[in-house]
């Protein structure tokens, strides 16, 4: 499967206990916004040539998915550690079309990637090229378009206005003292 669908959601590189659970290292720290879910269908894509996968992906069902101080994870047809550590490393996708319907005005970050950012008097500014997440905040990481790029923190100081039925993010230019 292409990976152009689909969106990454965890790192896992450990096993946990003996009966072939893994640790799942979400990109998204919030448990209570986490898409994943039992039974769901996910996409597992080697991270590195030490894994067992293949390298065009394998699909995989979560059987079993504990949140607390770790996320952990069973997959179906998982036989035990040793099956498990013989596939490690490996990063966690899921099918866009799989992510749960949203509410009006609200939308998934990953559906902001690549639209215009616009400064308040509409000129163009540049893309969204990423985001991440610092523990304390999202962060936007957006291309201007002299080619530089800054990042900055998902607020309203900076992003007054996410339009996402017209595809462009407001954006606020910091000013820079010296």
């Amino acid at each position: 499967m292409k990976k152009d669908n689909l969106v990454q959601l965890a790192f896992v590189a450990h096993p946990h206990g003996i009966r072939g659970e893994a640790e799942l290292r979400l990109l998204n720290p919030n448990h209570d916004e986490s898409v994943l879910d039992e039974g769901l269908k996910v996409w597992l894509f080697p991270a590195s040539e030490k894994s067992g996968l293949k390298s065009e992906g394998e699909e995989w069902t979560i059987a079993k998915l504990r949140f607390g101080n770790k996320v952990i994870c069973t997959f179906e047809g998982m036989r035990d550690r040793t099956h498990l550590e013989t596939l490690l490393p490996f990063d966690l996708y899921l099918d866009r079309e799989s992510f749960p319907e949203l509410e009006d005005g609200e939308f998934y970050l990953v559906d902001l990637i690549g639209m215009k950012v616009v400064g308040v008097d509409g000129s163009e500014l540049g893309v969204l090229k990423s985001f991440s997440d610092n523990g304390m905040q999202d962060l936007f990481e957006i291309k201007l378009n002299d080619g530089s790029e800054i990042t900055l923190p998902y607020v309203d100081a900076f992003f007054p206005e996410i339009d996402v039925e017209n595809e462009k993010i407001v954006m606020i230019m910091p000013e820079y003292m010296e």
